[in-house]
């Protein structure tokens, strides 16, 4: 596993001790694109970005790409001349991970809550509440499919979604029609919904519209 790959399960929002706000955050954002194959199946490539934020005061907030000099062992941190730090994962009292070491000359502590959720946690069919119509798919190989039209009342088909963008930390999906000029984009944010299974809130063309893995009775009557 590369050192990025290595980090992203480290991804999360840390509170640091000391000064109230003061935190370090690792930004994830995943990006797959389809490549089409011909006469063969498409291919999918996956590309890896993350951020190192700083606030040690509450206030202001310095940012760090890993890709300009970082490395990650899996255990220690390190941005040449910015910091060191050492993560551990070990649950307790509801944290998950946690980190120590020094940013600049100061010595820091911190712990999240939070956890990354890798997007193969929502396969599966998705169907608007509003016409009970299947609008998102996930499969398992984290291929997109999804209805393009569904602001526009009209019955879409479900079409391949080339290229998109996933954050783990906040289980959101971004992504474009590329056959619309300009670019229409489309802003999935993924979660769950009792006993309606999987949901979605899909924002990018009027209204808001929620899409959910079991649709309640009544619309399954009317479907």
């Amino acid at each position: 596993m590369t050192d990025i790959g290595k980090l992203v399960l480290f991804t999360g929002y840390y509170s640091m001790d000391g000064v109230p706000g003061a935190f370090l955050s690792i930004d994830t954002v995943e990006r797959r694109s389809m490549v089409p194959g011909g006469a063969t199946p498409s291919l999918m490539t996956e590309t890896i970005s993350i951020s190192i934020n700083v606030s040690m005061d509450g206030k202001s907030c310095t940012t760090y790409s890993f890709s300009e000099g970082a490395t990650f062992d899996g255990v220690t941190l390190s941005i040449p001349g910015r910091l060191t730090l050492d993560f551990v994962r070990r649950y307790s009292g509801g944290r998950l991970a946690s980190f120590s070491g020094r940013i600049g000359s100061v010595n820091v502590a911190g712990v999240t809550y939070y956890n990354q959720v890798p997007l193969r946690a929502f396969v599966g069919d998705y169907y608007d509440v509003q016409t009970a119509r299947k609008v998102l798919s996930i499969t398992p190989d984290l291929v997109l499919l999804f209805d393009f039209e569904m602001f526009m009342n009209s019955s879409g088909a479900l079409r391949e979604v080339h290229s998109y963008d996933y954050t783990p930390a906040m289980f959101v999906l971004k992504f474009s029609d590329a056959r619309s000029m300009p670019p229409n984009a489309f802003t999935l944010m993924l979660g769950t919904a009792a006993k309606n299974g999987l949901a979605c809130s899909i924002q990018g063309g009027g209204t808001p519209r929620l899409a959910v893995s079991i649709l309640p009775f009544d619309r399954k009557l009317n479907s």
